[in-house]
């Protein structure tokens, strides 16, 4: 039998633990309290108190320095990769050259232009089918040696693993998932997106476009000091465009590409409306930046407003492509969500 003593020794350590944990913690639980809940947890109404904001400064000082450590590693990684290039890859073998002419015979010289008589102009050389369409292509350019940057929710945590892969496979591009559950633009407090992007894009120089995939957990009120704003209202609205505009601003300061995915259609129809009308400001936000908005709807089998849980391919018939929860995917719709971002991307 284990000793009374022994038990509340256990129970005094476990407890003391939580509560150092809720003291260097109660920023985050605070915020992931209201972002689950949307409501202010327990916890606030000690922040008044001094020795509990030197805890709050303490959580932040720790999360800080993990965020610097990080950054230092993904760093060593990619001076790992760099050295093992340089020093351990073979070179490319030479390209295999024409036998030379015979000798006493002259080639013909394709070097030189042709003399034409006085007045007479050269035409502009004829532009190659391959050109021409190399030149209408609109899609985003990837060049060796860029990273791509995935941002955004559980939704984009689903799709991520979907595009790391081919990417580096196929085409030697790096991709880093940053991307977080729960999180959105409502609730910077809980997650700053917009502080996330530009710390990612400065510490990765090498970034040539950012993928953003929000929206699910954004048709809430916001939090204003003691207050919330309605979500939709004028205030609200022009709160989240500014989060946006952030983002834009930070893809467009580091010279990065950006294309940004709307939320599909959801199976609650509450929700579902609320994501129309996100889908709205970012594509009036992002477009009007100059940079990419993708409906992910039609990826997904849906052609209007409604939720579709099945769609029919021409290989496999009918299958799922959305969860039973009516907001996540199946990983069948993980992967046709990768390939639509994929195909909106060429590679030199």
């Amino acid at each position: 039998m284990i000793a009374r003593s022994a038990i509340r020794q256990a129970l005094a350590i476990l407890g003391s633990s939580m509560l150092l944990l809720c003291w260097i913690e109660q920023s985050s639980i605070n915020a992931y309290w209201r972002q689950t809940f949307h409501r202010p947890s327990q916890l606030e109404v000690l922040s008044d108190l001094s020795v509990w904001r030197v805890g709050a400064d303490l959580g932040r000082g720790f999360r800080d320095h993990s965020r610097g450590l990080l950054a230092r590693l993904d760093r060593w990684d990619d001076d790992m990769i760099a050295y093992f290039n340089a020093c351990c890859l073979r070179p490319a073998p030479p390209p295999v050259l024409a036998p030379q002419a015979q000798a006493g015979s002259k080639a013909p010289s394709t070097a030189s232009e042709p003399v034409l008589p006085a007045g007479v102009k050269t035409q502009p050389p004829a532009v190659s089918a391959p050109q021409q369409a190399a030149a209408k292509d609109s899609r985003l350019l990837l060049r060796p040696g860029q990273k791509v940057l995935l941002a955004g929710d559980s939704m984009m945590q689903g799709v991520a693993p979907h595009l790391l892969r081919p990417l580096f496979k196929l085409h030697q591009i790096k991709a880093l998932d940053v991307s977080k559950q729960s999180t959105g633009l409502t609730y910077p407090d809980f997650f700053n997106w917009p502080d996330t992007i530009e710390r990612q894009l400065a510490a990765n120089p090498d970034i040539g476009l950012v993928v953003v995939f929000l929206g699910a957990n954004d048709t809430w009120d916001m939090v204003g000091g003691s207050r919330y704003i309605r979500f939709a209202s004028e205030e609200w609205e022009q709160r989240y465009r500014e989060r946006i505009r952030a983002i834009l601003a930070s893809a467009k300061a580091h010279k990065t590409q950006l294309l940004w995915l709307g939320a599909p259609n959801m199976g609650k129809d509450k929700l579902n409306r609320g994501v129309h009308y996100i889908n709205g400001i970012f594509r009036e936000e992002v477009e009007s930046a100059g940079q990419r908005y993708l409906s992910t709807r039609e990826a997904l089998g849906s052609e209007d407003d409604a939720f579709a849980k099945f769609m029919t391919l021409p290989e496999q018939g009918e299958v799922a492509v959305r969860t039973a929860d009516g907001i996540h995917f199946t990983r069948q719709g993980q992967v046709l969500l990768a390939r639509r971002v994929l195909a909106e991307l060429r590679f030199e």
